[in-house]
């Protein structure tokens, strides 16, 4: 058996740039690129990465010299924040992962199992991220399933390998991304990364996270006897052909092999179908015609407002809006009907309220504020059947019953679920 030698060892010392000493602990992985070691530095611990010889370039160099000098666009960055050099090679620190965090690939072989909530939530973070990003002037490069982490409890995100991050336009990086990943005009050698491929390989990863399938593969993928790196450039690059094209349907996902893509396909609603439709069909080979992140963001925050569960067996449904006429919607898993649950309705906001469900400030102002909560659903502490809304602000509202009467809702308390009732919540209008 061949036993691998980690090049640097438990105890090993290092002074960074800032002139920082950094203790190695232990070997956390390694790749292509380097080895990812733990790190302890005056009691805080960070993790390292170390480039193997052939991998520590002049040009990564200058990439993470110039990556720790403009810091980092987001704390959801493990972004490169200090340098050490060594006699041949070097390396750079950034954040520790803590382990609550699991990879896309976690969630695709099912041993991380995020609510839709979250889902949907990690959906949003995403695309917030590389909004920040491309704000900023960088382009990341390499989107795909190892960059990206996500807590399945809380849907937050963090990306990782932020070392290829480049100024668009102005320098180029060290990949040009992940087969699979990468938008059909660098598969082909059009062109290189840039801000509108990270878009194409965003809308591909947000699509394995949702349907737990490629975009790309469906009946032709499944002819393939050997999906070799010639297959793959057909099917990426050179004639790729989205799954549920509505034009063209010789790619459709094949029953009882690509079962994934047919199952969860049909689970969401139409909206966000609308816009995968889209991101691969005028956005395979037009770039200025990709999903941007705010109609991402859009999108999950609707969807994640359209979350209900199951009163039968309990799981997560998304309730269809253009169905609030009629009986109401049918369980995908248990096949019960869902009566239509209670709902406010915030000028073009709609949300679903559950017994977990906040408002928060997004919903009332459209500011994409997702951290400041309004108000939160609660139950009567005497009576379980009777729900309000309770206002956690500090500021007072008025509820107006169906009759036009009014009273006021004071700060911590509540405002009863009456169908046809309405609050103002001071210059905005929401209507149960």
């Amino acid at each position: 058996m061949q036993v691998t030698i980690s090049m640097l060892q438990s105890g090993d010392e290092l002074i960074s740039s800032q002139g920082k000493v950094y203790r190695v602990i232990a070997l956390l992985g390694s790749g292509g690129q380097g080895e990812v070691y733990e790190v302890e530095s005056e009691g805080k611990h960070y993790a390292l990465k170390w480039y193997h010889e052939h991998m520590a370039t002049l040009r990564q160099r200058e990439i993470i010299e110039k990556l720790v000098e403009n810091g980092s666009p987001d704390i959801r960055f493990l972004w490169p924040m200090d340098r050490i050099n060594g006699k041949r090679t070097f390396g750079y620190i950034m954040a520790l992962r803590p382990n609550r965090y699991k990879s896309i690939v976690d969630l695709m072989k099912r041993k991380a199992e995020p609510s839709f909530w979250a889902l949907c939530t990690a959906g949003y973070e995403l695309a917030d991220c590389f909004q920040k990003l491309h704000s900023l002037g960088y382009s990341y490069c390499d989107i795909s399933f190892g960059n990206a982490f996500l807590d399945p409890e809380r849907g937050e995100v963090l990306i990782c390998d932020n070392d290829n991050v480049v100024v668009t336009g102005l320098s180029k990086s060290g990949v040009e991304g992940t087969l699979g990943f990468m938008a059909p005009e660098i598969v082909m050698g059009k062109t290189g990364p840039k801000a509108e491929t990270d878009l194409y390989s965003l809308a591909i990863l947000l699509f394995y996270m949702f349907m737990l399938h490629h975009p790309l593969e469906g009946a032709r993928e499944a002819d393939i006897k050997c999906f070799d790196a010639v297959a793959k450039q057909e099917i990426y690059g050179r004639t790729p052909l989205f799954i549920w094209d509505p034009q063209d349907k010789s790619n459709r996902p094949i029953a009882g092999y690509q079962e994934n893509a047919i199952i969860y396909w049909n689970l969401y609603p139409k909206f966000i179908k609308d816009l995968f439709i889209t991101a691969f069909t005028e956005g395979l080979h037009n770039p200025n015609r990709r999903i941007v992140e705010n109609q991402w963001k859009r999108a999950f925050i609707r969807l994640r407002n359209s979350i209900l569960q199951c009163p039968s067996c309990g799981v997560e449904n998304f309730y269809r809006e253009s169905d609030q006429i009629g009986a109401g919607n049918i369980c995908w898993c248990c096949n019960k009907n869902i009566n239509k649950p209670p709902s406010i309705q915030i000028g073009s906001t709609f949300v679903v309220l559950g017994k977990e469900t906040e408002l928060l400030a997004h919903h009332l102002y459209d500011n994409f504020d997702m951290q400041t909560v309004i108000a939160k659903v609660s139950q009567h502490p005497k009576d379980p059947t009777k729900w309000g809304l309770n206002n956690v602000t500090d500021k007072e509202w008025i509820w107006i019953k169906p009759d036009g009467t009014k009273s006021a809702v004071l700060p911590d308390k509540n405002a009863p679920l009456l169908k046809g009732s309405r609050i103002d919540f001071g210059g905005v209008e929401g209507q149960f």
